[in-house]
Formats: structure tokens, C-alpha cells, sequence
């Protein structure tokens, strides 16, 4: 009798953990993206996506689908619904909108300004009259708590704060060293032909999903994503985009 009862506590005890690595093995994982931050995420002239984003993701989970919006409605989709992930910075306004899985990568983050500017007006940040930032991005926060006190010219793509940056509309451009310098070259303009301040921060990138998720899906995720992060391809991804491992800065 004794005997039956351990097999049962063992039997119901094995039964989640089995149903854990199903419901992360076998279910379609949904994954918001940005569908305009190249090289993390976007569409080729092919209209097919990809990014570092989209390896990573490729790579992590057997089974998976892709929703592309504006970062400002990828956000929100996936704060609305459970059992659904996004790639975010994290900062104190979002904190409590998601639950945080996993940090996954790291970028570091300048100011660019075209070449001569800083020479001309100093390279701090309130010489700056105003600064183009992605619409949603957790950057504008940053901005914020760095007390700019100009203005924040917000755009739903990279391309457009390149060109008002060229034509002078705004006197800098605040991302990610591997977006920013993306978006240059492939307007086959040269890294070298703009000033950088900062490193402003070394942007810390996390796997999240809205506080409506099942308790078993973030500790299946969280096993996946981690288990993967010791792997070799995972190093293999973050050099073919330049971006740094979490532990960036803390050797």
C-alpha cells in the first residue's frame, strides 16, 4: 500500500513537468516583433523577416509564428494577451506591464550627430536642441531620466531619423550602436561621416510576456531560453549582429 501511494505522488508529480515541456515542445509560440528596427527585426526586399530577433527566436523554439507591428502595437499586443512573447528593453514604465523571462542580449547605445557637431557645441547632452528616437522605444525614457531638456522627435522608423538627421531637422539621433549603424550603411553613407556621444548606456535586451501568462509557460520559456544561451550558435548569432552576450560590462 505504502508503495502505491509513493508511485502516485511520483505519477502526479511528473505529470506537469511532462505537460510543462509540451505545452513549450509541441504549442505555436507566438512572437510580436517590430517590423522596422533592422537588424534586430524587419522585412528584406523579399518581404520575408529577419533579424537577430528572428534567428534568436528561430533557434530557441521548435514551433513558432511571427506577428509584425509598429513597436508601439507590438507592445501593446503582447501586453493584452497570454501566452505570447516580445524582445524589449526594459525600464521603471514598463516594470510592471510584462513579466521579464529572460535578458537575452546586449547593445550599446550612442547619440549620432553629423561629423563637426560636437567639435562645434560640446558633446553634452542639453547642447542637443533635439533628438530623433523611435516611437515606443525605451529610449525615450532614457532620455528622460538623463534630464534632456529639448525636444524628442519620435518616428516609426530609423531610415526617417537618418534622413532628418542629414537635412538638419533634428541635431541627433539616439539607438543602438547595431541598428544605427545598420541603417548607415545601408544608405551607403560611411560610420565614420558622424560623431557618436556616449556610450549613453549598454541597452540590455529581455524575452517578456504579459502578466496574463500561465505560470507554465514562463517557466518552460525560461528553461528553453536559458538552456540555449549556453550553446555555441547562441555566440554564432550575437557576433554575425555585433550585439553582446548579457554579461556584457560584468567581467
Amino acid at each position: 500500500m505504502k508503495n502505491i501511494k509513493i508511485q502516485l505522488i511520483l505519477f502526479y508529480s511528473i505529470i506537469p513537468i511532462l505537460y510543462h515541456n509540451y505545452l513549450i515542445a509541441d504549442s505555436n509560440i507566438k512572437i510580436n516583433i517590430s517590423d522596422n528596427v533592422p537588424p534586430q527585426s524587419g522585412y528584406n526586399n523579399l518581404n520575408k523577416l529577419e533579424g537577430l530577433i528572428i534567428d534568436l527566436s528561430v533557434n530557441i523554439f521548435r514551433n513558432y509564428s511571427f506577428s509584425a507591428f509598429p513597436l508601439a502595437r507590438a507592445l501593446e499586443e503582447t501586453k493584452n494577451e497570454k501566452n505570447s512573447l516580445i524582445f524589449i528593453s526594459r525600464n521603471a514604465s514598463r516594470e510592471n506591464e510584462y513579466q521579464w523571462i529572460s535578458p537575452i542580449y546586449i547593445t550599446p547605445v550612442f547619440i549620432y550627430t553629423k561629423i563637426g557637431w560636437i567639435k562645434k557645441n560640446g558633446a553634452g547632452l542639453n547642447k542637443l536642441s533635439s533628438i530623433g528616437v523611435i516611437n515606443g522605444s525605451s529610449l525615450i525614457l532614457t532620455l528622460s531620466d538623463k534630464k534632456f531638456m529639448g525636444e524628442i522627435s519620435t518616428v516609426t522608423s530609423n531610415e526617417q531619423n537618418l534622413k532628418k538627421l542629414l537635412n538638419e531637422r533634428i541635431d541627433g539621433w539616439i539607438e543602438g550602436s547595431i541598428v544605427a549603424e545598420y541603417i548607415i550603411k545601408k544608405e551607403n553613407l560611411s560610420v565614420t561621416n558622424f560623431d557618436k556621444i556616449g556610450p549613453i548606456l549598454n541597452n540590455k535586451t529581455w524575452i517578456a510576456t504579459s502578466i496574463k501568462s500561465d505560470k507554465e509557460f514562463i517557466s518552460a520559456a525560461s528553461l528553453k531560453i536559458n538552456k540555449f544561451k549556453t550553446s555555441s550558435v547562441y555566440s554564432e548569432i550575437l557576433k554575425k549582429y555585433s550585439a553582446q552576450p548579457v554579461d556584457y560590462g560584468n567581467e
